[in-house]
């Protein structure tokens, strides 16, 4: 695999005025006073590029690049005009550029593919092939099967899906376009970027040392190239842009600005993919980019690779070959919108070598992986070879996109990036090892948009019908794959180890017909083309279910007071479909101190009722609903007690046991103290120890005096909250709020013609 690095010193924060200035600088220029130097000029967004271009050749520089997306130009600089530079308000920042640095023999256990200087991916075996045919292979692909089965790629191209119409951008070193291999292909435009002339093949002024066309052909031969029964490249229709930016030479400067170039020079003829199997991260002037700056915003090919994307164009990425260590993925890989490309084996396994993320800001790099160990390439005329390494994993994955891009034209890059996720072997899990997996690349071109559940889904809340029904989508299905059919499955858990409905469809909507009881419901499609191609929903829930009726009236948790012996009892339902429905309740009212049923109604159809005969006064009660749908039910009960005050004067002065008792219970921190008084006169209301100690007084206080008309007391009132008045709750405090003790206490009621006690158990708290 090409790897080229870069030097990006990008300072914490930018000069209101002069420009940032990488720190490498003016140590250079002042240690040399006749020195050029190669570095981007970051231009503020308010000025012309092309003022400061002409500025800077004023002042000796040479100018190779004007990047209209980064608004900056890259030159080669004396350092005499980089001191005046440094001063011009025009500028933002000021950043040298790396230069190639060739790579000493990687440590033992590395491809031996891996192990020439960069380009040079000597084969593994000289001369002669190391892609032979053998008994039994495929007739046309031969020994480079291997990639379209991992990929799952034979269903589209026996169909003769081959990228016709899409157009492939390739950065590298260089192409060999005289190959027979590439016979054929649709070359619509070529640039070399190291030379600037249209001729990416290698040229006599190239190193001949170093074969610079090797590695861009053998990336090139697995989108377009043809060797009849050893190889078949994948998207041979498609149309090619070829730019050679990566120079070979160990002592010439490479600059990043010519993948920069590239990528803007692609957009500007017109570009569907770029596939870059480069990667940058250390120079030979003993710098590199930090851990820190591989964050998608610091290495300018990076920005550049997302501001492609954003652009409409998909990038296709070498994540590197330096695992297996965590956070050794290289630039561009870590753009947020460029897709990263690791490498397995023919198992699926994990390539050792390939480089593992996450980013500097904790992204999952890299997105995904395909074959790249033991790849068939085309290597030289006539020859095909095993070859290993990231970089012919990314080809690979650029090329099925390319199929999926002729299929489904309107998928944006992000758009693909999403369809291949949903498809991909690790999608359950994806991880900073292999990201989301290797895709299954026929069921993108069948299942685009993946399952998507419109209806209900997990966000749109409680649901407001206890038959809901059940609709999702596939997006456009290509006619030879009609028709899908699809699995749906309702449950109560999301393992749908019991599920409620378990059913084949072939439509994209389901009606329930039987109401699903309170609590929380989980759904799942898996939809399966005629072609066999699958997609699904993953889990959608949970999803709230309402109970099948909310009770309105006289259901405070705390109890409720009514002056009506004959109250209406009110209450609402979720929508529910007929059949089940309509709903049916059977309403009844139970006496709380005897467990037994003062009233009982069946069959009701309205949510509202009135009582045909009166309940007892002064005493608590509860009721409830039976709800039937179909020959379903469930039951709601209200969730407190209710009381029928009544409204009458006292025919006798009665101190009542206090309630809860013991307190604390039943959720409530407090009792509650009534009494009754048939005749007007001095009231005295207090709790008293076991000593006759008085500890707590209600009557007379703050709240009442001590002369009390004749009444009904503690109760609460009518449509109010509780069954209680708040100012006869007795919290276990003393008068001055110190929390007693826990033990047995005395209420005593002192009034005319009575002086009664009841026992109280305060359990503390």
């Amino acid at each position: 695999m090409r790897r080229l690095f870069w030097l990006v010193l990008l300072p914490a924060g930018l000069a209101a005025q002069r420009p940032a200035v990488s720190p490498v600088l003016p140590r250079v220029w002042q240690r040399t006073q006749d020195t050029t130097l190669s570095v981007w000029l970051f231009v503020r967004p308010e000025a012309s590029l092309a003022a400061v271009s002409e500025r800077a050749a004023a002042l000796g520089a040479r100018v190779r690049v004007q990047s209209r997306w980064l608004h900056a130009i890259s030159v080669d600089a004396p350092t005499t005009a980089l001191r005046v530079l440094a001063q011009d308000r025009n500028l933002r920042r000021i950043q040298p550029l790396g230069r190639f640095r060739l790579r000493t023999p990687p440590r033992s256990g590395r491809p031996a593919t891996e192990q020439a200087p960069p380009v040079v991916l000597a084969p593994t075996a000289a001369p002669g092939d190391t892609c032979g045919v053998t008994p039994g292979d495929d007739p046309v692909l031969g020994p480079s099967e291997m990639p379209y089965r991992q990929l799952h790629l034979r269903p589209l191209t026996d169909q003769g899906v081959n990228g016709t119409g899409v157009r492939i951008a390739i950065l590298d070193a260089g192409f060999n376009t005289t190959n027979p291999a590439f016979n054929g292909i649709t070359v619509t435009a070529q640039y070399d970027f190291v030379y600037h002339d249209s001729v990416v093949r290698n040229q006599s002024h190239d190193d001949s040392t170093f074969n610079a066309a090797f590695h861009g052909t053998a990336v090139w031969s697995l989108f377009a190239g043809d060797v009849p029964g050893r190889l078949h490249g994948i998207a041979r229709g498609a149309s090619y842009l070829l730019a050679k930016t990566e120079d070979v030479r160990s002592e010439t400067r490479v600059e990043e600005d010519n993948y920069v170039a590239a990528l803007e020079w692609a957009d500007s003829i017109g570009v569907d993919i770029v596939s870059s199997s480069l990667a940058y991260l250390v120079f030979d002037n003993g710098f590199s980019y930090t851990p820190s700056q591989l964050n998608g915003d610091v290495a300018v090919t990076t920005v550049a690779a997302d501001m492609a994307a954003q652009r409409g164009i998909l990038v296709v990425t070498a994540a590197g070959n330096e695992g297996p260590g965590s956070r050794s993925i290289w630039t561009p890989a870590d753009g947020d919108s460029v897709l990263a490309v690791g490498a397995e084996d023919s198992l699926g396994t994990i390539a050792f070598f390939s480089s593992r993320g996450p980013t500097a800001d904790g992204r999952i790099k890299p997105d995904f992986t395909a074959p790249g160990v033991a790849v068939c390439v085309v290597t030289d005329i006539g020859h095909v070879n095993r070859l290993d390494g990231t970089s012919f994993a990314t080809p690979l994955l650029a090329a099925s996109a390319a199929l999926i891009k002729q299929l489904h034209p309107t998928l944006t890059p992000i758009g693909l990036r999403t369809a291949f996720r949903n498809v991909a072997s690790n999608r359950a899990s994806p991880d900073t090892i292999r990201g989301w997996g290797r895709p299954d690349v026929s069921a993108v071109g069948v299942f685009p948009t993946g399952v998507a559940a419109i209806a209900p889904l997990a966000s749109g809340g409680t649901l407001t019908t206890i038959t809901p029904a059940f609709s999702w989508t596939v997006g456009t299905v290509p006619p030879s794959a009609m028709p899908v059919s699809y699995r749906l499955r309702i449950a109560r858990d999301s393992t749908f180890t019991t599920p409620l409905i378990d059913t084949i469809v072939t439509v994209e909507t389901f009606d329930l017909g039987q109401p699903l009881k309170p609590g929380s419901v989980f759904w799942q499609i898996d939809a399966t083309a005629a072609t066999g191609e699958k997609a699904t929903t993953g889990i959608v829930g949970p999803i709230p279910v309402p109970p099948w009726a909310t009770l309105l009236t006289l259901n405070n948790p705390a109890g409720s007071v009514t002056n009506s012996a004959a109250p209406t009892f009110t209450w609402s339902s979720p929508g529910v479909s007929s059949p089940p429905g309509p709903l049916t309740y059977d309403l009844a009212v139970q006496r709380v101190s005897t467990g037994l049923y003062d009233f009982g109604v069946v069959g009701l159809r309205d949510t509202t009722f009135t009582l045909t005969q009166p309940l007892e006064l002064n005493t608590t009660y509860r009721w409830h609903l039976v709800i039937h749908a179909g020959n379903d039910t469930t039951l709601v009960r209200s969730q407190g007690t209710f009381l029928v005050t009544d409204g009458g004067l006292p025919t006798a002065t009665l101190l009542y046991q206090n309630f809860p008792n013991p307190f604390p219970a039943g959720g409530r921190d407090s009792t509650c103290l009534w009494f009754d008084v048939a005749t007007a006169g001095t009231v005295e209301l207090d709790i008293i120890d076991l000593r006759g100690n008085p500890v707590r007084r209600f009557i007379p206080g703050k709240d009442f005096p001590a002369i009390l008309d004749a009444g009904r007391y503690g109760r609460g009132t009518s449509g109010g909250i509780g069954l209680c008045d708040s100012r006869l709750m007795w919290d276990g405090r003393a008068d001055d709020g110190t929390l007693l003790p826990a033990g047995v206490y005395l209420a005593k009621l002192k009034a005319p013609g009575l002086l009664v006690f009841k026992r109280i158990v305060f359990r503390g708290r």
